[in-house]
């Protein structure tokens, strides 16, 4: 198969070239930074920040946009609200990059998914959010378990979806 005139292998081969380069040569958070970069470009991509968007202007609080998020599956795992943060637990990988076997999984790559869940929570609050991966597939983990919090941390104050 080709992607515009582009072998898939070789695209496979210099997207993980690019990851072991990155492991190797780049320190933790600026490696953090670019890989979640990805994840926001991605979730973009595929119009998820504009589904989130548009849920927004239909006047949906944060409970009924959850609903929806589970609903269309834009995740691997339903998302809840636990006290005072959101979690999804995946089984499995669903990142398109994994599942087409382009990307091998790996700690580094899983920091996509970090900036893909920033960029639906912060669309959501309409401000930072801190994405954390408790559990990760690519890590060795059997599940991946993202926890999403809204404490915006320089006020101490609780984040709403509408002001």
């Amino acid at each position: 198969m080709i992607a515009r005139g582009l072998p898939l292998d070789l695209l496979q081969k210099w997207m993980n070239a690019l990851i072991k380069g990155l492991d190797e040569s780049v320190e933790e958070g600026k490696k953090k930074k670019i890989l979640e970069d990805c994840g926001i470009a991605c979730s973009h991509y595929h119009g998820h920040v504009d589904k989130i968007k548009a849920l927004k202007k239909r006047g949906k609080n944060l409970e009924e946009i959850l609903e929806q998020m589970n609903k269309d599956e834009m995740w691997c795992g339903d998302w809840v609200k636990k006290g005072d943060t959101l979690q999804s637990i995946c089984r499995v990988c669903e990142c398109p990059f994994v599942i087409s076997e382009m990307i091998k999984p790996s700690p580094t790559f899983c920091n996509c998914s970090r900036g893909f869940a920033k960029s639906i929570f912060e669309a959501i609050f309409d401000k930072p959010v801190q994405v954390e991966i408790k559990k990760a597939i690519g890590r060795g983990d059997n599940v991946c378990h993202f926890v999403v919090s809204w404490r915006d941390v320089m006020e101490g104050r609780s984040l709403r979806c509408h002001p």
